[in-house]
């Protein structure tokens, strides 16, 4: 729904997203959330330190504070009660979600769009508290060369443009924004994901295949246009290119309206230091309210709280404002965009002990599996990487044991290392490979089955050579229980627990096959790293669970 964004003698109003009060880790919500950690945690960030000292100040107390790059330099330049002292760490909302899960966290964050601070929440190992109305807000644009951005007469519309640059909505403030805007349009649809995928799947996967992370903020919408090109930005981002650079930009907002980026301030500190960074926000806040205060954010091209137009006929003027009042849809929508858009990475573990062979219908389950993996090989992308896994009593003398393989034990063999699709492998690919070892997959003779002591050293062999540009896993296929391992089930749930970090999840998927696997047991196990399990007695089955396994990126 829409409303017209002008002058208002009320004070700003309280924009959607924030939290009000600690919010802690929570359920399934959260699933996308843990794949944006898997995408931005490793980026980088940049420090500013601003002082505040003042006569009469034995000792200051620092306090971080974590915004995007667009407005660090307003907060860098306000000034607060002394004794205070600000580090101004420049990061993407995105990268900040991230944090929050681990121990390594800001003391206070601004994001580009206080939905962050909800979605954070949802997976934060400590409070995640929004204390403020938005100090100040922004309205999404399309923005590139004069001439080269078209009217609009929606969002879908504008994000359907195949040259428009979108950037990554799991780490960026405006490309979230951009998606939750179609989904503002669509508010009156009971089925207002069905409107948005379409648009997202091309998105995404544009994003899929890039090797590096896209830029955000004002050095994307630079780098746009100066390729002539058209992308999603922001009215501040667009005023700061005008004034660094001199020059006149394009920009258009659809018909229906547009989204404004609020700007909350959300403590996130923790321990003893929770209260004192909450008086530290409550001065800046009051701070950035004086008519200095809201002047510099004028200056620096932010509209206030309440979203007024920008004085002197600069920016887009008053424009409707879309505002989404599901959250649900927008963490869905999240959803698709990871399973759209990340590449999967995974071991695939399969079971060769003697029970393999047994009948499962018409056939024996170490051929279903062999049908299933092969279909899986036939269809998955080039972009997905996996390796090839065997274990089992007997295995060490398994007849198709290559010589590129990392690892054999007593326990298990790894067949093929971790490699994508179509990497190129002697005289083949990756994918030539996998048929080529899955083809001479066969039962051993032995019944021994060191499930747990596999599944811990495919879990921590993906750990170890995490990416953090995938969605990473372990698909463990066995039809029956350990009795094999040096470790109990319950040793390794819990070296599992405390192994698994929320900031390079590695998700374990299982499938069960036949009566007498112990599916109890790897529910537990696929559920202690967040991953899902699967069970089956109907060989129809097998190929669709495999292949729904293997391109699983969330785990559940």
């Amino acid at each position: 729904m829409a409303g017209e964004s002008g002058p208002s003698e009320s004070d700003p109003p309280s924009r959607r997203g924030g939290v009000s009060g600690d919010a802690r880790p929570g359920g399934g919500r959260a699933r996308w959330f843990v794949v944006a950690v898997i995408l931005v945690l490793a980026a980088g960030s940049v420090a500013f330190l601003f002082v505040e000292r003042r006569s009469g100040c034995d000792d200051s107390e620092r306090y971080t504070v974590a915004v995007t790059a667009d407005l660090a330099p307003v907060i860098e330049g306000t000034s607060v009660s002394a004794c205070t002292e600000f580090e101004v760490v420049e990061q993407e909302p995105g990268e900040v979600s991230a944090r929050l899960a681990t121990d390594d966290v800001p003391d206070l964050w601004l994001p580009a769009g206080g939905w962050w601070a909800s979605w954070a929440g949802e997976t934060a190992t400590g409070p995640v508290r929004t204390v403020s109305t938005p100090l100040a807000t922004t309205p999404l644009v399309i923005a590139g060369a004069p001439g080269t951005v078209e009217p609009a007469a929606d969002w879908q519309e504008a994000l359907s443009d195949p040259g428009l640059v979108f950037g990554n909505p799991l780490r960026s403030g405006p490309a979230a924004g951009a998606i939750r805007a179609v989904l503002a349009e669509a508010a009156d649809d009971p089925v207002a994901m069905g409107t948005v995928r379409p648009v997202m799947a091309p998105l995404a996967e544009r994003e899929g295949v890039r090797d590096e992370e896209v830029p955000t903020g004002s050095t994307l919408l630079e780098e746009t246009v100066a390729d002539g090109g058209t992308v999603v930005s922001t009215e501040q981002q667009v005023e700061t290119y005008r004034s660094v650079h001199k020059r006149e930009l394009g920009i258009e907002v659809p018909a229906t309206g547009t989204l404004l980026v609020d700007y909350p301030v959300v403590v996130t500190a923790r321990g003893e230091r929770h209260d004192a960074a909450a008086a530290a926000a409550t001065a800046l806040t009051d701070a950035l309210h004086t008519s200095e205060g809201l002047d510099r954010l004028t200056r620096h091209g932010f509209r206030d709280g309440g979203g007024r137009p920008l004085p002197d006929g600069r920016g887009a003027g008053a424009v409707p404002v879309l505002e989404l009042d599901d959250e649900t849809v927008a963490e869905e929508a999240m959803n698709v965009w990871a399973l759209q858009a990340l590449p999967v990475r995974t071991v695939f573990a399969v079971d060769v002990s003697a029970s393999m062979n047994r009948d499962l219908g018409d056939e024996s389950r170490i051929e279903l599996v062999r049908r299933a993996a092969t279909a899986a090989n036939e269809v998955l992308p080039g972009n997905v990487s996996a390796g090839l896994w065997f274990f089992g009593g007997g295995v060490s003398d398994y007849a198709t044991l290559p010589n590129d393989r990392a690892e054999a034990t007593g326990d298990y063999i790894v067949a093929a290392p971790i490699r994508r699709f179509d990497a190129v492998v002697d005289d083949g690919t990756q994918r030539d490979l996998l048929t080529s070892l899955v083809a001479q997959m066969a039962g051993t003779a032995d019944e021994t089955t060191a499930l747990y002591d596999t599944i811990l050293a495919a879990f921590r062999y993906v750990q170890d050579s995490y990416d953090p540009r995938a969605a990473n896993s372990v698909v463990v296929v066995t039809d029956g229980a350990d009795n094999g391992s040096a470790m109990s089930k319950d040793e390794l749930l819990a070296v599992l627990s405390n192994e698994n970090d929320p900031s390079r999840p590695v998700r374990i998927v299982t499938i069960g096959l036949g009566e007498d696997v112990d599916t109890a047991t790897l529910e537990q196990i696929a559920a202690a790293t967040g991953g899902v399990s699967y069970r089956t007695s109907d060989p129809l089955d097998i190929t669709e669970l495999v292949l729904t396994a293997l391109a699983d990126r969330t785990g559940g």
